[in-house]
């Protein structure tokens, strides 16, 4: 798309709605554990504890996949994220088998991303209140244009969700890469939505598949993966998180007793 060329709503990611809008959200229970290893990206809202703490993330992930969360491996990046854990073979999953994790935590609310094999990375961002001129620095003159020319009310909208697909897709592929912020292209014309990242002196660079995620009037969300996934499934947690806040809470009570 040039710049010359007016917005269509035919660019999936050139609107104000989900880009590759996910299926609608489904009912979670641990026994439909085995589905995530389905290929597609599953997303998850935990609503106790913090999820980037490895005590909550692999206490919430036991009861995801019904087993000890001493039995769930957490491996690291170079920075000390979680990005793949390996489920017990009791979960009735081949050898081998590995679960790439994203995590997205703004304002309250956070997002867990379950991916079988691929690495994910999230974002999540509260919209800004107010006006988003002084916040176009990071962007091309193309994704100024179309912020600027959406109502004034859904300009700061419009300039969140560009910015996190831009994150998500940053955080994929490494850090030190917001000096090149504003050569990225996330109103990509791809239906899959691909995204690619230039290289830098400080950025290894590379390609991301992003995907916007429902988070809400105020919240804006985004997937990266490293590769296409078949789909997206939104799952609704009933009685998850039990263990997880009872794991922080004992972690909140050890620490105090110190």
């Amino acid at each position: 798309m040039r710049g010359d060329e007016p917005f269509c709503g035919a660019h999936l990611l050139n609107h104000d709605g989900p880009a590759n809008a996910p299926q609608q959200e489904e009912s979670w229970d641990p026994s439909r554990s085995s589905e995530l290893a389905d290929g597609r990206l599953h997303i998850f809202s935990p609503t106790v504890g913090d999820i980037r703490e490895a005590t909550c993330l692999t206490a919430f992930l036991g009861e995801l996949l019904h087993c000890s969360p001493r039995d769930i491996p957490l491996t690291r990046d170079g920075f000390g994220r979680p990005v793949f854990t390996e489920p017990p073979a009791a979960t009735g999953r081949p050898a081998g088998t590995r679960l790439g994790l994203g995590i997205g935590a703004d304002a309250g609310r956070q997002f867990l991303a379950v991916a079988r094999d691929l690495p994910v990375a999230l974002s999540v961002h509260t919209v800004p209140q107010g006006p988003v001129g002084e916040l176009l620095l990071p962007f091309t003159p193309l994704e100024r244009r179309y912020v600027q020319e959406a109502p004034a009310d859904r300009r700061a909208h419009r300039l969140a969700q560009l910015w996190t697909r831009k994150e998500a897709a940053l955080r994929l592929t490494g850090r030190g890469g917001l000096a090149v912020a504003d050569e990225i292209d996330a109103l990509s014309e791809a239906r899959d939505g691909k995204v690619v990242i230039p290289a830098s002196p400080t950025h290894p660079g590379g390609i991301a598949y992003v995907r916007d995620l429902p988070a809400g009037p105020r919240t804006v969300a985004s997937a990266a993966t490293s590769a296409p996934v078949p789909g997206v499934r939104i799952w609704h947690l009933n009685s998850l998180g039990t263990q997880a806040d009872t794991q922080a809470d004992t972690q909140a009570g050890t620490q105090a007793e110190r």
